[in-house]
C-alpha cells in the first residue's frame, strides 16, 4: 500500500488521479476529515484522519504502508511537517520515501522554500529509510494566476526580463510519482526535471494569443512592481516577498531555464509541452471554466488542483 500525503493540493491531488487512472489503490492523508468527501468517487482511494504537525497521529496513517509519496504545503512549518513524517515512516519500518521537491533546493539558496526543500532533502537521506527525491521545475498551471489581467487588458507582466523557463505540467510530475513509487530502481535517485521547452515570456504569450483568440502582450515589469501587485491582490505580504525572491533568482538565470527531460526519456513518458497544456486547459485560460470546474466533472479529467 501506498499513502500520499498533501492529497488536497495541486501536485498531491495530480497523483491521485493518476494513480486512480492506473487502477492502482492508494491511502490518502487528510488533515480534515470533511475532505474526505473529494475522494468518494475515487475507485481504490481510501482516506485516513492525521496531521503532519501532530507526530501521535501518524503511526495510524502509515499501518501497512510500504511507500509514501511525500508532497506537503508550502508554508512556515513544512520542513517540521516532512520532516516528523520522515521519522514516522522510520520508526514504523516504511521501505520508500518519494519526496516531491523543487528545482533549485539549496541550504543557500535566496528563495526561502529552496532552503527548506534542501533541509528535507537532507533529513530524508541521512535516514534508515529508502529515498527518491523529484526536482521538478515551475509548474505550468501557475500561468493560470494571470488569467484576469490577460482577460481584462491582454497583458502578461512578469518581472522577468529575456529569461528562459522550461516549466513542467503538473500531471507529469504526478506520472514520475506514481513510476518511481511503483517500481523498481530508484533508489537514491534524484531526478531534476522540466517541460520539452525552454520559452522566454514574449513566446509563452505567442502560444497563450492562439488559445484565447485574443492578443496577449509581454510586459517585463520591475520584480517590485510586481510584488506591490501580488500584495494588492491579496497575497499576505512574507509570500509576495517569497516570490520576489524566486523571480529575482529566475531572471538571474537559474536552473528553470535548461531543459531537463532525462528522467521522462528512462521511463518511457512523453512530456507535455506549453502549447499541448494551453489548448488543454484553453477554456480556463478563456475565463469559462476553472480547473475545479474539470476537476469536478470526472476522474479522467487532466486539468485540476487549484493553483497555491
Amino acid at each position: 500500500m501506498i499513502l500520499i500525503t498533501g492529497a488536497t493540493g495541486l501536485t498531491g491531488s495530480a497523483v491521485v488521479r493518476e494513480f486512480v487512472r492506473q487502477g492502482r489503490p492508494a491511502r490518502v492523508l487528510l488533515r480534515n476529515p470533511a475532505k474526505s468527501r473529494a475522494f468518494a468517487a475515487a475507485p481504490g482511494i481510501e482516506t485516513v484522519e492525521a496531521d503532519l504537525l501532530v507526530p501521535g497521529t501518524l503511526a495510524a496513517a502509515l499501518d501497512g504502508i510500504d511507500t509514501v509519496i511525500l508532497i506537503s504545503g508550502a508554508d512556515d512549518r513544512m520542513v517540521e511537517a516532512q520532516c516528523n513524517l520522515v521519522d514516522a515512516a522510520v520508526t514504523v519500518g516504511v521501505n520508500h520515501i518519494v519526496k516531491v521537491s523543487g528545482m533549485g533546493a539549496d541550504p543557500h539558496s535566496p528563495f526561502r522554500f529552496g532552503r527548506y526543500h534542501a533541509q528535507i532533502e537532507r533529513r530524508l537521506q541521512a535516514a534508515d529509510v529508502g529515498w527518491t527525491i523529484l526536482r521538478p521545475s515551475q509548474f505550468m498551471q501557475v500561468y493560470y494566476r494571470e488569467i484576469p489581467t490577460m482577460l481584462a487588458d491582454g497583458t502578461f507582466a512578469q518581472p522577468l526580463g529575456d529569461t528562459r523557463l522550461a516549466p513542467i505540467d503538473i500531471e507529469d510530475i504526478a506520472k514520475v510519482a506514481y513510476a518511481t513509487a511503483t517500481g523498481g530502481g530508484h533508489r537514491s535517485a534524484i531526478y531534476e526535471m522540466t517541460g520539452p521547452d525552454a520559452l522566454t515570456m514574449p513566446e509563452i504569450c505567442a502560444v497563450l494569443t492562439s488559445v484565447v483568440g485574443n492578443p496577449i502582450r509581454y510586459v517585463d515589469i520591475p520584480p517590485e512592481d510586481k510584488r506591490r501587485r501580488l500584495v494588492e491582490a491579496g497575497l499576505p505580504p512574507r509570500f509576495a516577498d517569497d516570490l520576489d525572491d524566486l523571480f529575482r533568482l529566475r531572471r538571474d538565470g537559474g536552473p528553470e531555464s535548461q531543459v531537463a527531460v532525462e528522467v521522462f526519456e528512462q521511463l518511457h513518458i512523453r512530456p507535455t509541452s506549453f502549447a499541448e497544456f494551453a489548448q488543454r486547459s484553453a477554456m480556463i485560460f478563456r475565463g469559462t471554466s476553472t480547473p475545479d470546474q474539470l476537476w469536478a466533472s470526472g476522474w479522467q479529467k487532466t486539468d485540476a488542483g487549484v493553483v497555491q
